[in-house]
């Protein structure tokens, strides 16, 4: 199967799990390869990271509290609680900070992260706005209406449909504020003509979510392993861990759920670092788009040809030809 979305306007998530691995890891490879010339490039996606682990660690440290005596354990609660709710906040700051700094590497600078920081205290009031927007998506994702009927089907219709437009669209509001400190306003009236700047060569993949919901495609095996692991554990670790009597079929039967909180935890930590890293390749790579479309001539001459070449996601298509040399090596032996 080709990876080649210029001309099958494919997205990640479509592809079987193997060559989604393949997939990914090759354009994290190349998006840190071509842009990652200046180290502070990374640093805004290090402090989500070490956010989101902060958060999802102290709300686990209070659950296990039910089966082992942790000092504190409601001041862990009532931050990861805290930190939940300014997520969106902290995440949209540290994306356009990496969106500048991405601008500012491409067309010669020197950025730091330091440099970043100031800058983006310059546009507060429309990466608040920004992360609103965020909130709002997310709960309109979760009020997704459950059951029959044509109403309910067409209600989820229009919310998946509002869905799509808006994370396309955010991908180039980012940087649009990030780069020329548009007001959202500014910048929704401009993504109306962005499209009519794409350079012929990358028509093909202006539009495209490339990496779909890819987040929630490689983290369900991961969940499904560990979950699997940890009811075999809860089982046949009761000496190791607290259990419970069950009653089953008027069998009395030890079970321990401490190994299934941990499997959920270790679960969680994964999908929230994959999902910064799969935000962070976005960010890199829709800015780099935007800065193509609307201040070409700003961007260094020895990597005009390398970013066209990053953004036509050439490399997706040289890790289909790989697979398909190793076929044809496999059907000739």
């Amino acid at each position: 199967m080709a990876y080649t979305f210029e001309k099958a306007g494919q997205s990640l998530d479509k592809l079987p799990f193997k060559d989604r691995l393949k997939a990914v890891g090759a354009l994290v490879k190349n998006t840190f390869t071509v842009i990652g010339r200046d180290e502070d490039i990374i640093k805004p996606w290090i402090r989500m990271a070490i956010y989101n682990f902060v958060m999802v660690t102290l709300f686990f440290y209070f659950v296990m509290g039910n089966w082992y005596e942790f000092p504190l354990e409601g001041w862990a609660l009532f931050i990861s609680f805290l930190l939940f709710l300014y997520k969106h906040f902290y995440h949209n700051k540290q994306e356009v900070r990496l969106s500048w700094t991405v601008n500012q590497t491409i067309i010669g600078e020197d950025p730091s992260y330091r440099g970043a920081t100031v800058y983006s205290k310059k546009i507060k009031s429309q990466t608040r706005k920004l992360a609103w927007f965020d909130i709002g998506m997310a709960l309109m994702e979760k009020g997704k209406f459950v059951g029959k009927g044509i109403v309910n089907a067409i209600l989820n219709l229009i919310i998946s449909g509002i869905e799509e437009v808006w994370d396309l669209v955010n991908h180039y509001l980012l940087p649009s504020v990030a780069v020329d400190r548009l007001e959202i306003g500014e910048s929704v009236k401009k993504m109306k003509n962005l499209k009519n700047q794409v350079p012929e060569t990358l028509v093909g993949v202006f539009g495209i979510d490339f990496l779909g919901k890819i987040v929630g495609r490689v983290a369900v095996p991961i969940y499904v392993m560990l979950i699997l692991l940890a009811g075999f554990l809860g089982v046949f670790a009761t000496d190791y861990f607290p259990a419970s009597e069950i009653d089953f079929n008027g069998e009395p039967t030890m079970i321990t759920f401490v190994p299934m909180v941990i499997a959920v935890y270790m679960g969680k930590l994964f999908s929230n670092l994959f999902e910064r890293v799969v935000t962070s390749v976005k960010v890199v790579y829709f800015t780099v788009f935007y800065t193509k479309i609307t201040h070409p001539e700003t961007i260094m001459d020895e990597l005009k040809d390398e970013l066209t070449d990053y953004l036509k996601l050439d490399q997706l298509d040289k890790v289909d030809n790989l697979d398909e040399q190793e076929s044809m090596e496999v059907e000739t032996v």
